[in-house]
């Protein structure tokens, strides 16, 4: 469910910050929903352990029976997330796509879509889904599915193309995949001593459902969808919410496992500037958001926007905004104004392959963009 906006993320220190799948796990520990879930590390439900479906990194099941205060906020996950409902409705939302889910629909979402149940809060309905690992957080890293799947190779092979090649999310169930869903339904509610056994089958029930469903769209595969310029645009495009980390623009390129001159390139191609000159951009404009939105230090400012001192801190902001930290923040919001700033990554549906926008981060190291679990 809620993966890394409600799933965690693991910055670049080792820990773990934000579970934007708090509300669901209060609502769950209240008793206001059935909750039935199963899942690894920071995710909700009974744990998954060592060598029980591994790659299955959430499943679960929620009935609710009155609308709720409470939504699942915007989120990535750290996989392909199938989301279905069997009863009622529930918001979805993408960056792109606003539906109500009912029976009938499923949502796919990529490693890299962020997405959000609720508009904003969750109404009645009875919703499952399930989360799989595929090793891969960008769009331009290869997919491998969990090895227990017993789909043939060429078949999961060509799902991996059919979700690499569109940012499509909702797609109307036939009848085998309705049925599918409600036959994994049934086992999260039934509680055996081998529901495990039988969800790893009803997962696998479902994947090859879905299989047929996208096949008989024909959808056109783009292969720009899949592309390394594509994975530098999400990694920019989450580097916002990431300005204290220590980065480099050698570590910032293998966060979207590139080497350091291409993803210079792509970097320049995407927002027009270089990647060290972007992230001081946006450093020092979260730096006048601290300063006039909070009462922190101008040194602890500092520290929360990636600068290494003080010092340094009031030499670079005083290059963009022709005064020091202090005068800013005196002067307040309405009278500051920008000299110079880095631009920001063109917005959806702009012309032109910049456009073209994907929240994520690489699973080749620890930092995740935006990361939450459901």
């Amino acid at each position: 469910m809620a993966g890394r906006e409600a799933a965690m993320f693991r910055g670049s220190d080792g820990t773990y910050r934000d579970d934007p799948s708090a509300p669901l796990r209060r609502a769950g520990a209240r008793g206001d929903i059935g909750l039935w879930a199963w899942g690894r590390n920071a995710y909700p439900g009974a744990l998954l352990e060592d060598g029980v479906l591994p790659g299955v990194l959430s499943t679960g099941l929620w009935e609710v029976t009155a609308d709720q205060d409470w939504g699942l906020d915007w989120h990535l996950n750290e996989g392909v997330e199938v989301t279905f409902v069997t009863h009622g409705r529930a918001g979805f939302s993408t960056e792109d796509t606003q539906q109500d889910l009912q029976r009938g629909w499923v949502s796919v979402t990529r490693p890299w879509q962020r997405h959000r149940i609720g508009l904003p809060t969750v109404t009645a309905c009875t919703l499952g889904w399930f989360i799989l690992d595929v090793e891969a957080l960008l769009p331009n890293q290869s997919w491998r599915w969990p090895g227990w799947l017993p789909l043939p190779q060429q078949d999961l092979e060509r799902l991996a193309a059919l979700l690499r090649g569109s940012d499509r999310s909702v797609w109307r169930a036939g009848t085998g995949l309705v049925r599918a869903t409600e036959r994994m339904e049934r086992t999260m509610r039934e509680q055996t001593r081998r529901t495990t056994t039988h969800l790893g089958l009803r997962i696998s029930e479902v994947l090859l459902e879905l299989i047929d469903v996208m096949e008989r769209e024909e959808p056109e595969l783009d292969p720009h969808f899949a592309s390394a310029e594509r994975s530098v645009t999400a990694f920019l495009k989450a580097l916002p919410s990431h300005v204290a980390e220590a980065w480099s623009v050698d570590s910032m390129a293998r966060q979207c496992g590139l080497g350091r001159t291409r993803f210079i390139y792509h970097c320049r191609q995407v927002v027009n500037a270089t990647p060290m000159d972007y992230l001081t951009g946006l450093r020092v404009e979260r730096a006048l958001e601290l300063l006039i939105s909070t009462d922190l230090t101008i040194s602890e400012v500092a520290l929360a926007c990636g600068f290494s001192s003080s010092q340094y801190f009031a030499t670079v902001f005083r290059q963009h905004y022709d005064r020091s930290p202090r005068d800013a923040r005196r002067a307040g919001a309405g009278s500051t104004t920008r000299r110079s700033a880095a631009p920001a990554p063109a917005p959806p549906g702009a012309a032109g392959a910049a456009a073209r926008r994907a929240p994520g981060a690489s699973r080749r190291t620890s930092w995740r963009a935006g990361g939450a679990r459901r």
